[in-house]
């Protein structure tokens, strides 16, 4: 390490008039400031203290994100509207829009809409707080500035938590593609999409969704 002089000469004057030779002084080491921990929530803690904004939690940090545009919206109603009937017909479960599920104890994802059956809920009746568990369906609505990357990360935790099917809704492509554990396919706007295997007999043209 360099050493750091006092003065720039070697001697200095002392106060009887003899020389006194500068001792060199090593410099001190700056100790590095200590990194602030970011603090991780569990899926509990994120129930006790979020405060309604748009938001998830993933692997234990909130992160935020801007409400939906009209498109988006409107897409993911009429699809609600759809399923709702269905389901309240043959008594399979419920419909939720936007609820939250607790897929680990620090993942909490909202799916645009999502139905659970009835056998996966306690006492077959929505909670009040997070659903515990994955969705049967989760239905996912992609919005333009959406990344790709993270719907797919979203995907993937779906389906090893034990989602059937991932529908992920592409308004501008008008293409609907149907995620599974082993397979996926896309259905354009000609189609009909087919409820199986989250929801066997259900149909849907995607005519209905693409209307415009």
């Amino acid at each position: 390490m360099a050493a750091v002089l006092e003065r720039s000469s070697k001697t200095k004057p002392s106060t009887n008039g003899k020389a006194t030779s500068l001792t060199p002084t090593k410099a001190r080491s700056k100790k590095a400031a200590p990194v602030a921990q970011e603090t991780l929530l569990t899926a509990e803690e994120y129930w006790a203290t979020c405060n309604g904004d748009q938001n998830e939690l993933v692997k234990g940090k909130v992160i935020e994100f801007m409400p939906p545009g009209g498109e988006h919206g409107e897409s993911a109603g009429i699809i609600f509207s759809c399923l709702l009937p269905f389901v309240r017909k043959n008594k399979l479960g419920r419909v939720f829009v936007e609820s939250g599920f607790r897929l680990t104890s620090r993942d909490v994802r909202s799916p645009d809409v999502s139905f659970v059956r009835t056998e996966n809920l306690p006492d077959g009746r929505a909670p009040r707080a997070f659903i515990e568990g994955a969705p049967t369906l989760a239905v996912e609505v992609i919005s333009p500035g959406d990344e790709w990357s993270k719907v797919e990360e979203k995907v993937q935790l779906y389906l090893a938590q034990g989602t059937l099917a991932v529908w992920l809704v592409e308004p501008q492509a008008q293409t609907v593609t149907v995620r599974t554990s082993s397979e996926a396919r896309v259905y354009d706007k000609g189609s009909t999409l087919p409820g199986e295997p989250a929801l066997p007999g259900f149909k849907l043209s995607l005519k209905e969704i693409f209307s415009a």
